[in-house]
């Protein structure tokens, strides 16, 4: 079975991945409030999220930084997995029929479908996941936390819309700087990435 990528994309591809996590864990000790986590991890994300596009620039990119991640997190937690199973096949759909990461404006739609997704994906299974409670997957203390956010969400619906769409703006943040940093890298010939 022929891939698309070579070894030096896997590798490419899974520093990418370990920069976003790595980035998640700098910035969530500084988020402020609740929901706010995506928001602010977004243009340090959208940057590792950049560069990971503008190398492999196939379809299929953003699910191959992220869903290694995913599988890795299954005995953890299946829901996080879930979460990061849905929101790159989302990016990747949509991306899909514009065809691929090999321009700027795909990119940038790529980090911002990736950004909103999230918001939706995460916040919006918080009215789903109080379900699945019975299962006996949670401690009470998480359970607390769930049901928490589920009231705050459920006596404020419109707060969901304006997170996934300043994510959106973040997330394009991030986007404007990983260009910067791939314009740079292009200049040296450390990348091949078109315009």
């Amino acid at each position: 079975m022929n891939s698309p990528w070579s070894l030096r994309d896997y590798v490419f591809a899974a520093f990418m991945t370990i920069g976003m996590v790595a980035s998640i864990f700098l910035v969530g000790p500084f988020v402020p409030l609740p929901f706010l986590d995506l928001v602010m991890w977004a243009p340090f994300g959208g940057i590792f999220l950049t560069l990971g596009m503008a190398r492999l620039q196939r379809r299929g990119s953003v699910a191959l930084m992220i869903l290694p991640l995913a599988v890795l997190l299954l005995p953890l937690s299946p829901l996080i997995t879930l979460y990061l199973v849905l929101t790159p096949l989302a990016t990747e759909a949509v991306v899909f029929f514009r065809g691929n990461y090999r321009s700027k404006a795909n990119r940038l739609l790529g980090t911002v479908m990736f950004f909103v997704s999230g918001v939706l994906i995460g916040l919006g299974s918080i009215f789903i996941v109080p379900a699945l409670v019975n299962t006996g997957e949670f401690i009470e203390e998480d359970l607390a936390k769930i049901i928490e956010k589920f009231a705050v969400l459920l006596n404020n619906p419109w707060l969901l819309g304006v997170l996934a769409v300043a994510a959106g703006i973040t997330g394009s943040i991030g986007w404007w700087l990983g260009e910067k940093v791939v314009h740079q890298l292009q200049r040296a010939g450390k990348l091949d990435a078109n315009a």
